[in-house]
């Protein structure tokens, strides 16, 4: 189709700490899975938006604190900034 590809704007971010890679992929030292870290919850249903990424492990009830999905549809999914290479969840 058009063979013009045509740049409207870059961000870059840049950081002097030191940082491992396995496999070409960035190896995180602290939790990427959040909204301070450009994270987001692109499937899943939470009464509070982010209710998953937003820190706040200790206030759960009926309203709030929680993602979930229907069991047979769909799912939770976190979209993290960049590739990162996860070597756990919790």
């Amino acid at each position: 189709m058009n063979k013009v590809f045509h740049l409207v704007s870059i961000e870059v971010s840049y950081k002097q700490e030191p940082f491992t890679l396995i496999k070409d992929l960035f190896v995180p030292i602290e939790n990427v899975a959040t909204i301070q870290a450009s994270a987001i919850v692109s499937e899943g249903v939470s009464r509070v938006r982010n209710a998953l990424i937003n820190g706040d492990y200790q206030s759960y009830d009926w309203d709030t604190g929680y993602t979930c999905h229907q069991i047979g549809s769909g799912g939770i999914v976190v979209q993290l900034n960049q590739p990162y290479y996860i070597g756990s969840m919790r």
